[in-house]
């Protein structure tokens, strides 16, 4: 896998989360809809107040994405894939 990590993430994630994650850590791979156990879209807080097909039909509470961000950072974190500026 060389320099590369790999994140697999349950459900349809709205992209400026996986953003996040490669604003601050380099060689990064972001898989969504990975392990089919999460069905559904994880949506911003900006398109939860902005309605909208994926909004309308979401499961989780507009925070879930934040979460799934600070606990990719951690779990990076514990793998020694310190963030790095670009």
């Amino acid at each position: 896998m060389g320099p590369w990590k790999y994140i697999g993430w349950p459900g349809e994630i709205f992209v400026e989360y996986a953003l996040q994650i490669k604003s601050k850590v380099s060689n990064v791979f972001i898989i969504s809809l990975a392990n089919g156990e999460l069905q559904g879209y994880l949506v911003t807080d900006e398109a939860f107040r902005e309605g909208g097909y994926e909004a309308s039909n979401t499961l989780f509470d507009p925070q879930s994405g934040d979460r799934l961000v600070d606990h990719t950072f951690q779990l990076l974190a514990k793998q020694d894939c310190q963030p790095t500026r670009r």
